[in-house]
């Protein structure tokens, strides 16, 4: 049994392997906790970050399995190739078709969405909001109108730069209750959907550049607010603004964290030691 301390443990022949892929990934906190959390465990694993572009995601992917690994977690830009590759979709999976918790195994490949879970126990536990503003059409959104859906928000104001109109999600939407309203990327719309909204969601890579800003944050954010992020980057000027202005702010360190344990969960078959997770993400 591989020893507890961290700076003792020592990969052999039966370690077993997990992963996370994507690109970029040097800004990733997911090998901190992950390896962390084996070494509380007492899990003879580890846990490494592989860089693959959009292109190299199917072979990257078959190369896991060839590679014998466990399990990965997905990162942008592959939840959605992902989500292809996998032989089972588990339902959230399946209605976001975005994929970023997956499990190789010899019946196949299975494929979550813990992303969309994740942020729906964390809106469940906001006061009650009706109206919301989502920034971005990706995966990540797919994800983030999944969660805004299962907590029973009546609309919502999806600001992207493009939008794709063939989205898995799409087609399940149009069976629910919730109204989702398209606007185009400008500062009028911003400026609209800020004021109509009770929470702003962003899933857009915007807040890892610190030259990164939406002018109408500092205009029409207020106490009244809660603004929740995908991000985690230190110098996010949309977080600065947020909180500047009175709002409730969540950033992407509770989204890693709520979806975090439920991956551990997944990919291990073990409660995961939450206390040591999130002392790795918020340190």
């Amino acid at each position: 049994m591989p020893n507890n301390n961290i700076n003792d443990f020592v990969v052999s022949g039966s370690t077993r392997v997990f992963a996370i892929i994507g690109d970029p990934l040097t800004h990733s906190l997911s090998p901190v906790f992950w390896n962390a959390a084996f070494r509380a465990s007492a899990l003879n694993a580890v846990y490494v970050p592989l860089r693959v572009s959009a292109d190299s995601a199917e072979s990257a992917l078959r190369g896991l399995v060839a590679l014998n690994v466990v399990g990965a977690n997905i990162t942008s830009p592959l939840k959605k190739k992902a989500a292809a590759f996998c032989c089972f979709l588990h339902k959230t999976a399946a209605e976001t078709g975005a994929v970023n918790t997956i499990k190789f195994t010899q019946n196949g490949n299975e494929g979550w969405n813990t992303d969309a879970t994740g942020l729906a126990r964390i809106l469940n536990r906001l006061p009650a909001f009706t109206k919301a503003m989502l920034m971005g059409s990706g995966a990540s959104a797919s994800s983030a109108l999944w969660a805004l859906n299962e907590v029973k928000t009546a609309e919502v104001f999806q600001i992207a730069r493009s939008f794709n109109n063939n989205e898995i999600f799409d087609e399940h939407k149009k069976s629910e209750e919730m109204l989702v309203t398209r606007l185009a990327w400008n500062n009028k719309n911003f400026a609209y959907a800020i004021k109509e909204s009770d929470i702003i969601i962003n899933t857009t890579p915007l807040g890892w550049s610190i030259e990164d800003k939406v002018p109408e944050f500092e205009e029409y954010l207020d106490k009244s607010k809660i603004y929740v992020d995908f991000n985690y980057g230190p110098a996010s000027q949309l977080v600065a603004a947020a909180l500047k202005n009175g709002c409730d702010v969540f950033d992407g360190r509770e989204l890693l964290f709520e979806q975090g344990l439920e991956s551990f969960r997944l990919l291990t078959g073990l409660e995961p030691p939450e206390t040591v997770i999130r002392n790795c993400i918020y340190s």
